[in-house]
């Protein structure tokens, strides 16, 4: 912005003076008020002046009174005051700045010392109205960044199993799904093939965008070997799982990328009253007669890693009410509680134990009431996903 393109109001009852400031400020293109009236008109004008320098003592509408009124519009209140006053006592200059003055000049005036102060404010404005249009333009772009992110939470939650489906195959569970940001990292994935019933929950690397992204590639990769190729038994869903998205995302040992996801799979034959599971990091709980079983996951990640050996498989003969857990370590790594000290699975499991017996949307209340009330006022430190079953 040029010296010519900045307008200054300058505002007093004496002509004299108003021709002395004009002339000392020609550079700035001012524009001259008779009296405090005429100042409030002409500064909601558009475009607004961007200084006002505005003398106090005046016939009818003092200074005072026309800072105080200037500040009260929207139109005006950001436009910055600089008190013209032949009073120096501090009782006058501190009422200037508690009704928003930034500065004052006194008469007579000092011309070198008026171009300065003018000078000095001016740039504050400018620098100011320059920080307003950036941050204007960070919010614009961040409002369009959050509604893609929305719209891939859409996209997202349609790739999700639908309830009519889960309640026809699993009539008693719950699913506590609670991502950490618009969009998750955490995914569960269920499917119904050849009168088996196969059971996901994943826990892909990072979460937000990041984390949602590989989400997107693990539900795919899941469609084609579940239902292009007809897996269904875990171990070898997992083996699958990790050589494709080593090889679509190029990982070897120098690669950047190194991307993957913790998993538990489960697959039911309700027919033979099996279930068979393989886990990657992440374990399976059983609760039966009051008894909490833990089976273990290989510590492999579906990535590439330090080994790649198979994933384990495992076949477990159920009991009807026999209750199975599936999660991810959102739950147990919240931080909260009396001590700020994360759930662990200690806390976690004894929960569970507690409330196991209790209908599966009761259960799913208490958890997340528990998650909540621990956290209390502290971030959330992951996504959260929690599948409980009874059989």
């Amino acid at each position: 912005m040029t010296d010519s393109s900045i307008r200054i109001l300058l505002v007093d009852d004496s002509n004299l003076n108003l021709e002395i400031l004009s002339d000392a400020l020609r550079r700035y293109n001012p524009i001259t008020a008779i009296n405090g009236e005429k100042a409030i008109e002409l500064a909601a004008q558009p475009p607004p002046p961007d200084l006002i320098l505005l003398d106090i003592i005046m016939p009818g509408l003092n200074g005072i009174d026309v800072c105080k009124q200037l500040k009260q519009n929207p139109k005006t209140a950001e436009i910055p005051v600089i008190f013209i006053t032949a009073q120096s006592d501090s009782t006058t200059i501190l009422q200037g700045f508690e009704v928003g003055a930034i500065d004052y000049i006194t008469k007579p005036f000092n011309i070198p010392e008026l171009m300065a102060r003018v000078k000095t404010q001016i740039t504050i404005k400018l620098a100011r109205d320059q920080n307003r249009r950036l941050m204007q333009k960070i919010e614009g772009m961040n409002q369009k960044l959050t509604d893609s992110i929305r719209y891939a939470r859409k996209i997202q939650h349609a790739s999700l199993p639908k309830q009519d489906f889960l309640k026809k195959n699993m009539p008693e569970h719950f699913i506590l799904f609670k991502p950490k940001d618009i969009v998750s990292g955490d995914f569960y994935w269920i499917k119904n093939i050849d009168n088996k019933l196969v059971i996901v929950a994943a826990d892909c690397t990072g979460h937000g965008v990041p984390g949602a992204i590989m989400s997107i590639f693990g539900i795919a990769y899941l469609h084609e070997i579940i239902d292009t190729n007809k897996v269904t038994q875990p171990a070898t869903i997992l083996n699958s799982l990790r050589s494709t998205l080593i090889e679509s995302l190029q990982q070897d040992e120098t690669s950047e990328i190194k991307d993957g996801m913790d998993i538990c799979i489960v697959t039911l034959d309700k027919g033979k009253g099996v279930l068979e599971y393989a886990a990657a990091f992440n374990p399976l709980y059983k609760i039966r007669d009051n008894k909490i079983t833990v089976f273990p996951a290989d510590h492999m990640p579906v990535s590439i890693g330090e080994t790649d050996n198979p994933y384990t498989h495992h076949a477990i003969q159920y009991q009807s009410g026999d209750c199975f857990y599936l999660f991810t370590d959102g739950f147990v790594s919240q931080f909260g509680g009396p001590n700020n000290k994360k759930i662990k699975h200690q806390r976690f499991r004894e929960m569970l134990l507690n409330n196991y017996h209790l209908p599966m949307q009761e259960q799913l209340k208490i958890y997340d009431e528990y998650f909540e009330t621990w956290r209390e006022s502290q971030e959330q430190v992951d996504d959260v996903l929690l599948i409980g079953i009874r059989l």
